[in-house]
């Protein structure tokens, strides 16, 4: 790791170590119409703060990540859209907020860019990181969706479960942190318009993708 990813990768766990250390208990501690107020807040606070902070600190590349992963972020949503409209396979308590579709709370726009962020960041810090964003996004999104449900995040429904999470999103989920390191690695030098696209047909991708794992293990 050279001096500037050691700097970057320092400053990255500092502002998410902080971060969450206000957002986590926040959550935890309110519920229905003041959770979904809570969220939406903490979806904009992270994606107004982390670029700024990056672009004080001086991390190009950790404001480039940011604004190509930021439109990803935003068409994931579409995907869960997908799972509760058409395969009724999941479910999102209602905390008062506006929903994409009627289906999916649009504070979740802000909140995939805050896992997918992180695993790519570290990631690029190592020797290895298509190994390393494969870990990191498995073992993230297996404590999102094991805490989702006492957080009153959503719910699975009519799929296989283990200690009332969905086994199904895993896999979809890891190949979507993969496929995100790979685009940018791919596309970071090139004009915006190309990563926007990527952005997009990443989604495409996953949505794919989480329609067969369903299908396959259900």
């Amino acid at each position: 790791m050279n001096k500037v990813n050691a700097t970057g990768v320092r400053d990255a766990l500092i502002f998410h170590a902080l971060f969450f250390a206000i957002a986590i208990p926040v959550a935890l501690s309110t519920a229905g119409n003041t959770l979904g107020v809570a969220l939406v807040v903490f979806a904009i606070a992270y994606n107004v703060a982390l670029p700024l902070i990056g672009k004080w600190r001086g991390h190009d590349e950790w404001f480039g990540l940011w604004k190509f992963l930021l439109p990803l972020s935003i068409a994931l949503p579409c995907a869960d859209w997908m799972l509760v409209e058409r395969m009724g396979t999941l479910t999102f308590p209602d905390h008062g907020i506006v929903r994409l579709g009627g289906a999916v709370p649009v504070y979740f726009m802000g909140l995939w860019i805050m896992l997918l962020w992180q695993v790519c960041w570290l990631a690029m810090a190592t020797r290895k990181p298509y190994a390393v964003v494969a870990a990191l996004s498995l073992g993230g999104f297996l404590i999102w969706e094991w805490a989702a449900r006492p957080m009153n995040l959503w719910h699975a429904q009519d799929v296989l479960q283990v200690q009332g999470f969905a086994i199904y999103p895993l896999i979809p989920e890891m190949l979507l942190a993969i496929g995100a390191l790979w685009l940018w690695n791919t596309l970071k030098n090139k004009p915006y318009k190309q990563q926007f696209l990527g952005a997009l047909a990443l989604a495409v991708f996953y949505a794919g993708a989480l329609s067969l794992s369903l299908l396959w293990i259900g």
